[in-house]
């Protein structure tokens, strides 16, 4: 049998699954969460570093599972060096993504796997909610990162494992990036996000902005530099 009063929070190390871990917490406490890590040979490994850091600091049981068939497929610069993350336009390399109108960064079934993969750690410990920091206003638009994915993808779970009681939630699913900062400070963790989480997708952790770590010039960078700037002019606005 499920438990409803249980979670587990598929935990990149990023802003967004960060923020879903301590609104998890806050929801089911913290002795009721667990987390789930993915090593798929990603370029910016530090953020998975990451992750592992703030589970310790919250006591967070956390299992970090390896899938190297992303790296094995390649074609995708998250999982592939000769690709240009800043790069979006042909020849990139990721013919998929390309074709589709996708950015070079889209790795085709990743969240995919990754949420059944997590939903498979659910059912096994008895855990009825999954949390995922899947985000529908990102600007990559990612189609792993809609609401039509996550609501196809509870009902999936739900038969493939044979337990209707599986639910999924997606808190930032509709938020805007300024919003998903505007929420971690709610919850007390927002000096947690700028300082210990990792989102650049070139793995820069030697510079520290007012928005946290990276790069700088990324699209995981700019859109984090600009929620932040949103986040800011609210806090001034109120």
């Amino acid at each position: 049998m499920l438990r409803e009063q249980k979670a587990v929070v598929a935990m990149s190390g990023g802003q967004d699954s960060t923020t879903c871990l301590a609104w998890a917490i806050d929801k089911y406490g913290a002795e009721n969460v667990h987390a789930v890590t993915f090593d798929y040979g990603q370029r910016h490994r530090v953020e998975m570093y990451a992750a592992m850091t703030i589970c310790r600091k919250w006591r967070i049981p956390q299992m970090v599972l390896s899938v190297p068939a992303f790296e094995q497929l390649g074609a995708a610069a998250l999982s592939t060096e000769s690709i240009d993350v800043n790069v979006d336009a042909a020849g990139t390399g990721n013919d998929y993504a390309e074709a589709a109108g996708l950015p070079s960064t889209f790795v085709p079934g990743r969240n995919l796997i990754f949420l059944g993969l997590v939903a498979a750690f659910a059912v096994q410990h008895g855990i009825g909610n999954i949390v995922t920091g899947v985000c529908y206003s990102d600007e990559a638009g990612y189609p792993d990162c809609r609401p039509e994915f996550i609501e196809t993808f509870e009902q999936v779970a739900r038969v493939a494992m044979g337990n209707d009681d599986l639910t999924i939630h997606a808190p930032l699913l509709y938020l805007s990036k300024g919003a998903t900062f505007s929420m971690a400070e709610a919850l007390g963790v927002l000096s947690t996000i700028i300082v210990e989480t990792h989102t650049c997708y070139n793995g820069v952790r030697d510079a520290l902005h007012p928005w946290g770590w990276g790069c700088g010039t990324c699209g995981a960078c700019i859109e984090r530099a600009d929620g932040f700037a949103e986040f800011k002019n609210r806090v001034v606005a109120s």
